[in-house]
């Protein structure tokens, strides 16, 4: 199936590396004008670059900032003030005994893998609503059904962004906006591979 997106701008949120950089590349592929995001300035343009060399009659818009804060928010949407696709795949995860997993740990996933995705919902949906056109896509897991025993703290978020998810498919429904969630499987990505060489205690070659 080929998909054309010319005349859309896409946000894909933590994707200068691993599903955010395919999701970010397979945009480009669709014709969309994409925005690269990570934390990191110098790593989010070298994202972006990448992203014009494979597809140089892409335009591809670095937009770092740590959406895990307000400032971070306002930083990315000073470079990219609407949008018209919002993925937001932005997340961390990590393995940790259920008790041992402190406030602040319990703290910094919700922030990281629910408010920022509700931090760009509310910064762009309603710009969606009001031109009648709009998709936002979470990044879930399977997780958020069948909760990790060594990560709880990670399927809690997930479960969480899927409740975000479907708040906010209500909120646009009739709008001519999609709201919807991906329930993610495992993926070969270079952050599964170091969690994986952690779990079973081996240090990568």
């Amino acid at each position: 199936m080929h998909v054309t997106l010319d005349g859309r701008t896409a946000l894909v949120s933590g994707s200068t590396q691993g599903i955010g950089a395919a999701i970010a590349a397979g945009l480009a592929e669709a014709g969309a004008r994409v925005a690269v995001n990570g934390r990191d300035t110098r790593r989010t343009e070298e994202a972006a670059a990448s992203l014009r060399e494979r597809f140089p009659s892409a335009e591809i818009v670095a937009a770092p900032g740590d959406l895990a804060s307000d400032e971070g928010l306002a930083q990315v949407l000073d470079r990219l003030p609407r949008t018209d696709i919002l993925v937001n795949n932005l997340g961390i995860f990590g393995a940790r005994p259920a008790l041992e997993i402190d406030d602040a740990e319990w703290r910094r996933y919700f922030e990281v893998n629910v408010l920022s995705a509700v931090r760009l919902i509310r910064a762009y949906l309603p710009g969606m609503i009001e031109r009648g056109w709009g998709r936002v896509q979470n990044l879930a897991s399977d997780s958020a059904v069948v909760i990790p025993a060594e990560m709880i703290h990670y399927g809690m978020s997930k479960t969480a962004l899927l409740a975000v998810t479907r708040g906010f498919a209500k909120e646009a429904a009739g709008s001519g906006v999609t709201v919807n969630s991906v329930i993610a499987g495992p993926t070969h990505t270079g952050g599964v591979e170091d969690f994986v060489y952690e779990l079973v205690d081996r240090s990568l070659p």
